[in-house]
């Protein structure tokens, strides 16, 4: 492999600087899906693409290649490279957040730890780059956004077991021998969050960050900064510090949600009262609230209240009653409780006490250690009857707004 001749009239829509097998093979893999040509890929990585660069760009977007340069010569390649216009994107084995940021800020479009796939190369020049999009059109053709479906999981009263369940849809949702969907879980109790306890995790400071910036959330940030579960389940969860002022976070939550919407397919919040209540806008980026209340008094008189302020300030939310037999309370039956709050109850969650002491000590959903068990079955349901009535609302407000907005419609 050679250098490219920059001296040529026409800029090239997409040119590579590899300096390694796997860069190489990543690089022809890009170029067969953009229908390009194979004398786009060179040798040289980063460094050599930044030596022979004129202050013309080489190529509208530059593929580089990272190999052994230290962060510093790296980020002042890329800068290099930026000033002419191109689009950068750089390859690498270091997956930290620390080079993420640095490259970032250097200029880079974008950085990519290996392994990554030429599609996720693609799609992220296509959004910044439409010089690769009209190349990529005639072959590949980038699918529109699809959010992923965000369900809210709110206790009406402590001791319901809000936390558990909102970690067993999650497991659920990611489940192998169920949706199977690429699943986020998020503690949004930035005081007492406990579900990366209760999962013997370390908790994740990337929330906060997330928080502090959450326009600049990509799969790259998020794969640094989350706790992963397992292959399609990650956490973000983290117990700010007592003198710590929240607000701020607390008011960015429903902008990482929607970002959070972008990049799973499905969302699971563990979500405080206080927070709905104090961030209003945060109910417009759920698509389902379980709403959990015990079988007594007070809780209905929450879930009541709780219904009213929704149907105000999101009256499109879809609210799933769910009566949680953790607290027996006064012992009010599921009719009883739907004539109270005028909403037929969802799902009754079991109280069975063998099986979550089970489960908590193992640090695991019930949804995984007793997948048979009536909690678990309960799960199970009440996932399709939250999914199901979100893809039916949201399809309802498709063809109600067939010429409005599409990012709310789209399923």
């Amino acid at each position: 492999m050679s250098h490219a001749n920059v001296n040529s009239a026409a800029i090239s829509p997409l040119a590579a600087y590899v300096c390694t097998d796997q860069g190489a093979d990543l690089a022809r893999a890009v170029v067969v899906l953009t229908s390009g040509s194979q004398a786009a890929i060179h040798g040289g990585g980063l460094g050599g693409a930044a030596r022979i660069c004129t202050g013309v760009p080489i190529a509208k977007t530059i593929l580089t290649e990272m190999g052994n340069m230290s962060l510093d010569d790296a980020c002042e390649s890329v800068t290099e490279l930026s000033r002419t216009g191109a689009n950068v994107v750089v390859l690498g084995d270091k997956s930290d957040l620390g080079t993420y940021r640095a490259l970032r800020n250097a200029g880079a479009l974008e950085y990519f730890a290996f392994p990554v796939s030429p599609e996720e190369i693609v799609a992220a020049n296509s959004q910044a780059a439409p010089q690769i999009q009209e190349v990529v059109q005639a072959s590949f053709q980038t699918p529109a956004l699809k959010l992923g479906k965000c369900v809210g999981v709110m206790g009406c009263n402590g001791g319901v077991g809000t936390s558990l369940l909102a970690q067993s849809l999650a497991f659920y949702a990611a489940a192998t021998k169920g949706p199977a969907l690429h699943t986020a879980l998020i503690d949004a109790d930035l005081r007492f969050g406990s579900q990366a306890i209760d999962l013997d995790r370390k908790d994740t400071p990337g929330l906060q960050e997330a928080l502090s910036s959450p326009e600049r959330i990509d799969k790259t940030f998020l794969g640094a900064t989350m706790e992963r579960l397992n292959d399609r389940l990650a956490l973000y969860s983290q117990q700010a510090h007592t003198t710590q002022n929240i607000e701020t976070l607390d008011a960015a939550f429903p902008q990482l949600i929607q970002s959070m919407k972008s990049n799973f397919d499905a969302v699971i919040v563990d979500l405080p009262r206080a927070v709905l209540i104090q961030q209003p806008a945060l109910a417009d980026a759920l698509d389902t609230l379980v709403l959990v209340l015990p079988a007594g008094y007070s809780g209905v008189n929450v879930a009541s209240r709780m219904i009213a302020f929704l149907k105000t300030n999101a009256p499109n939310l879809t609210i799933l009653p769910v009566l949680s037999e953790f607290r027996q309370d006064a012992k009010l039956t599921a009719n009883d409780v739907a004539k109270a709050i005028g909403q037929d109850v969802a799902v009754v969650m079991p109280n069975n006490e063998a099986a979550l002491r089970k489960a908590h000590r193992a640090a695991k959903p019930v949804i995984e250690t007793q997948p048979r068990n009536p909690y678990a079955k309960a799960t199970s349901a009440l996932w399709e009857m939250a999914s199901s009535r979100a893809v039916a609302e949201q399809e309802t407000a498709a063809s109600k707004k067939s010429l409005g907005f599409f990012r709310r419609a789209s399923a």
